[in-house]
């Protein structure tokens, strides 16, 4: 009878082993953030410049963690655009969020004018699937005047 319990009791340990296992195992590995958060931008005309954010399946950008400054004190940023956003509570932040997915295109609006300038773009966002959030991440693009070639 110890025999057949012990037996039963292994068999049981090795399926919760092997089921852990693939538990650890379908876990998704995280993106780095280049390749979660993939971002690209564009003068559209002499005062704006647009940024467009393509986001990873399964993460996310939060609205209010977007941020836009010049090197250039002759040109400044006059105001930003951003499309309406989703919006849940967040568990790794302990409140409500906006956020986006897939894609958000976020138009820079410039004063100062055309001069050719690097904006540095600065988002945080998350992996939603497991709830780990990355640190602020940082780009600068240098952007033409119009007319000009980018540099």
């Amino acid at each position: 009878m110890k025999t057949q319990r012990r037996a039963f009791l292994h068999s049981v340990a090795a399926a919760c082993l092997a089921a852990f296992c693939v538990s650890v195992q379908a876990e998704p590995d995280l993106l780095q953030p280049d390749e979660a958060f993939r971002v690209s931008a564009r003068r559209v005309d002499a005062r704006v410049v647009e940024l467009e954010y393509i986001i990873a399946p399964g993460y996310h950008l939060y609205r209010d963690r977007f941020s836009f400054k010049t090197d250039n004190p002759a040109v400044t940023v006059a105001g930003v655009e951003l499309p309406p956003p989703l919006e849940k509570f967040d568990k790794a932040m302990g409140q409500n969020m906006r956020y986006y997915t897939e894609r958000v295109a976020v138009r820079v609006r410039l004063a100062g004018g055309n001069q050719a300038v690097k904006l540095v773009a600065t988002a945080q966002g998350c992996a939603a699937i497991v709830g780990v959030c990355y640190a602020p991440i940082t780009k600068a693009f240098s952007v033409p005047s119009m007319g000009g070639r980018q540099g």
